[in-house]
């Protein structure tokens, strides 16, 4: 940018955005023309009116994953007939909700030649023809990787990221990028390049955050996978808004590159990648074609040859479960803690042993989150949010930023006789060098400390809230801070973790929340305001998390099946 002044680069950032917004519009104008131009066609072949046509569309998005993964297996269906259903689709979705930031112009012609390369043919790679999505902080080829961050426009990148070069390799078929949180770092999806995206379920409310446009779409109809990342509940958090399943790796056992991890140089938390499905059976067949895979080790060489073991997955004895229902920390709203406490009484009367487990150190672990999600003290958002139209639902979070130390030591005195959750907020941050190393070493000795409770324990697994709130408005996420620790808790402690749907808000729970024996606030501000976020959500999803010991995702995963089949069965 040259000599410009602040205000010159703003104008500047301006123009870009508008060009951008030109380009986006045509490639959804694109789009829309492909699927009239193929109901114009006939479709595949078939003898039908496009009445007819527009109604086998529909059918098709309302397949299962595997359902519509037999079908193009046995050529009942083709790669370009159910890209244009599912594109059909992703536009209504978007129209509705704004999930998508852009649609992958390529698409079209990668369906076709999949379809040239392995139509009739026994030997079809395993995703062949299936469209999915993508999160618009992975590099594609030729796209800009804006974040929500009108800086980073006009800078497309030179390749795509390993993880989605991988699906494309085998048979996938990526067709939209989809919308993120202004710098990601925030559970609502707003920012000034995209807009705000809606929860298909409330659009009144967040579908979360940062992967929140992933979970969106599919929780709408709009994808048939999602893909998405998590360095504090990334995956975990719109999967629990938006009634979804996920699973967070532990770090090493999935590695990706060639993305914007929203926080570089991040502190001792995991970041992790993986997938938006359906069900818990349709994450094991997502992350057994790429966890461990050689072809992915040729890609990113970083990523261990730990194959997912499918046998450990489905376990025929029962498990032993901790479980707890408040971390210590922030509680959770009634809503959230029924479900883990029903869960916990369907999974005695299946034969598993259940166990209480007490968060060791609460406190500690929470500040030691606080302080690592930013080593620098927010120097580097600072600089991505610089010279920047701030999104309105993010103003308070980098207002916050900008708090010098000592006004932020001041607070956290002041508040320490209302509100424990805000007073550590406040105090969380680096005072020099040897704070950092500190910091760290209190990590690894607090990561010690966790496992070695566990293992007194003798547990396999552990249930817990996935999330202290359901989907909330907009302009909640900024307040309610406190939130972030039911999730990064475990990328803290780099346990894999994942989520499962187990019902949705009931009326009780709304009048429960009301109810300060239920769920008491006193004189505590940011209790009053999650109250206040949680309020009137009745028929919203609910979830609970699954967790087990670093590398062991197969228990996981089948922890988490032993949970969506309880909740099936109701």
């Amino acid at each position: 940018m040259g000599n410009l002044q602040p205000w010159g680069v703003r104008s500047e950032y301006r123009r870009a955005l508008d060009r951008f917004k030109e380009k986006r519009e045509a490639g959804f104008k694109d789009f829309r023309q492909r699927v009239e131009e193929f109901k114009l066609s006939n479709g595949d072949g078939f003898p039908e009116s496009a009445e007819s046509i527009e109604e086998r569309l529909t059918e098709i998005v309302s397949l299962t994953f595997f359902e519509l993964r037999e079908k193009l297996q046995s050529d009942e269906l083709n790669a370009v007939t159910v890209l244009t259903a599912y594109v059909k689709k992703a536009l209504e979705v978007n129209d509705r909700i704004n999930c998508c930031t852009e649609v992958l112009s390529e698409a079209f012609d990668m369906a076709e030649a999949a379809d040239e390369k392995w139509a009739k043919s026994t030997r079809k790679p395993p995703l062949y023809g299936i469209p999915f999505s993508v999160k618009s902080n992975f590099y594609m080829k030729n796209y800009d990787c804006t974040v929500g961050v009108a800086k980073l426009l006009d800078d497309p990148k030179t390749e795509n990221c390993p993880f989605i070069e991988h699906l494309i390799n085998l048979g996938g078929i990526p067709f939209v990028l989809t919308n993120v949180p202004q710098g990601l770092l925030s559970y609502v999806c707003s920012n000034t390049v995209y807009g705000t995206t809606l929860n298909p379920l409330d659009l009144t409310r967040v579908p979360g955050g940062s992967s929140g446009g992933e979970a969106a779409l599919l929780a709408g109809g709009g994808s048939v996978f999602g893909t998405g990342s998590d360095l504090a509940g990334s995956l975990r958090i719109p999967a629990s808004m938006c009634g979804l399943t996920t699973l967070k790796p532990t770090q090493d056992r999935f590695v990706v590159n060639k993305i914007h991890a929203g926080m570089p140089g991040r502190g001792r938390l995991g970041l992790s990648f993986g997938f938006f499905t359906r069900t818990v059976e349709e994450q094991i067949f997502l992350l057994s074609l790429i966890v461990g895979d050689e072809a992915y080790r040729q890609l990113v060489p970083q990523s261990p040859p730990a194959p997912l073991s499918l046998e450990k997955t489905r376990l025929k004895r029962p498990i032993v479960f901790g479980y707890y229902d408040f971390d210590g920390f922030c509680p959770p709203v009634p809503s959230h803690k029924r479900v883990v406490l029903e869960t916990v009484e369907r999974l005695k009367s299946h034969g598993h042993v259940v166990v209480k487990f007490v968060v060791p150190e609460h406190e500690l672990a929470a500040k030691l989150f606080y302080k690592n999600i930013m080593l620098d003290n927010g120097a580097y958002m600072r600089g991505v949010y610089e010279n920047e139209d701030i999104d309105s639902n993010m103003t308070q979070f980098v207002t916050l930023l900008k708090t010098p130390r000592i006004l932020r030591w001041i607070a956290s005195k002041l508040l320490a006789p209302f509100s424990s959750q805000m007073s550590l907020i406040s105090a969380s941050y680096m005072g020099d060098l040897e704070d950092v190393r500190y910091t760290q070493e209190l990590t690894d000795n607090y990561r010690e400390t966790f496992i070695d409770y566990w293992k007194t324990l003798g547990i396999d697994a552990l249930i817990c809230p996935a999330f202290i709130v359901p989907a909330v408005p907009h302009r909640f996420p900024a307040k309610v801070t406190t939130a972030g620790f039911a999730t990064g808790l475990f990328n803290l402690l780099d346990f894999p973790a994942g989520v499962v749907p187990t019902g949705t808000v009931t009326k009780q729970d709304d009048v429960d929340l009301l109810d300060e024996r239920k769920f008491p606030i006193a004189r505590n501000p940011i209790l009053k305001m999650q109250r206040d976020a949680a309020t009137t959500s009745v028929g919203l999803p609910c979830s609970v998390q699954c967790v087990a010991l670093p590398f062991e995702e197969e228990l996981c995963l089948h922890a988490m099946q032993c949970v969506e089949n309880l909740w099936k069965s109701v």
